[in-house]
C-alpha cells in the first residue's frame, strides 16, 4: 500500500474523548503508537447510539450516530481500517437523573431487538465506500456505578451479546474485546481508570483502549 494507512475511529464519547484533554483521547494516543505510517481520524460524537428508531409521534429515539456529520465524514474518508466502538449509549433506559420516570424518547435500550440491524447498516456503509477495509468491532468498556441512572451494566450485558452476534453474522469483521480486558484488571484498577461519572474511561482507561487497538492493528499490519 502506498501512502499512509488511514484508520477511522467511529464511536461515541469514549472515542471523542469526553472529559479528557485533546492529547488524552484514545485516537490521539493510537496515532502516537502507530506512528507516521498511519493517519488516525477521530470520528467520535458524544452521547450517540447505534439505534436509529422513530416513535409513533415522530420523535427520534436517542441520538443516532449515523445522523451525524462526523459519521458521514468518517465513512467518506474511505479508511483502510475502521474501529467501531459503539453500544454504550444503547445500554440506557432514559431514566431521569432523579430516578423519577423514564423518558421514552431516550429509552434506547427498549429497541435492543433491532440493534443488530442498525449495527449492520454501519458495516454496510463502510463496505460500500471501501470494500477492502479491515473492520474492527470493539466490545465497549464496562459501566461502573454511573451517576446517570439510565446507564446500567445489565443493559450493556445485553448489548454485548448483540455485538457478539453481529460479529458472528459478519465473519469479515474482527473483534477487540475492550470489555473483558478492563474487567480482567479488577475493581481497584477500574475505579482508578474511570472518570468520576462511572461511565467514561479516564486517562488510564483511554491509554489501555489505544494500546489494545494499536497492538491488534500492528499485529495484523502485514496484510497491508
Amino acid at each position: 500500500m502506498s501512502g499512509k494507512i488511514k484508520v477511522v475511529c467511529l464511536g461515541d464519547s469514549i472515542t471523542e474523548g469526553f472529559g479528557l484533554s485533546y492529547d488524552e483521547n484514545y485516537p490521539y494516543l493510537l496515532q502516537k503508537q502507530l506512528g507516521d505510517n498511519y493517519k488516525v481520524i477521530n470520528a467520535g460524537v458524544c452521547a450517540h447510539c447505534v439505534t436509529d428508531e422513530v416513535l409513533p409521534n415522530g420523535r427520534i429515539v436517542g441520538l443516532p450516530y449515523t445522523h451525524t456529520e462526523k459519521y458521514s465524514d468518517g465513512i467518506a474518508a474511505k479508511g483502510d481500517i475502521y474501529i467501531i466502538l459503539l453500544g454504550t449509549n444503547d445500554a440506557q433506559d432514559g431514566m431521569f437523573d432523579d430516578g423519577s420516570a423514564v423518558d421514552q424518547g431516550n429509552n434506547v435500550f427498549a429497541w435492543h431487538g433491532n440493534f443488530i440491524k442498525h449495527y449492520e447498516r454501519i458495516l454496510e456503509d463502510v463496505r460500500r465506500e471501501n470494500a477492502s477495509a479491515k473492520i474492527y468491532i470493539g466490545r465497549p468498556t464496562p459501566v461502573l456505578s454511573c451517576i446517570w441512572p439510565k446507564h446500567q451494566q445489565k443493559y450493556l450485558d445485553v448489548i454485548l451479546e448483540k455485538i457478539d452476534e453481529t460479529a458472528a453474522r459478519n465473519p469479515d469483521v474482527f473483534v477487540i474485546d475492550f470489555f473483558s480486558e478492563f474487567q480482567a484488571r479488577g475493581g481497584e484498577w477500574l475505579k482508578a481508570a474511570y472518570q468520576q461519572d462511572g461511565l467514561h474511561p479516564g486517562p488510564d482507561g483511554a491509554r489501555l483502549i489505544a494500546r489494545l487497538a494499536g497492538d491488534r492493528i500492528l499485529k495484523d499490519c502485514q496484510s497491508f
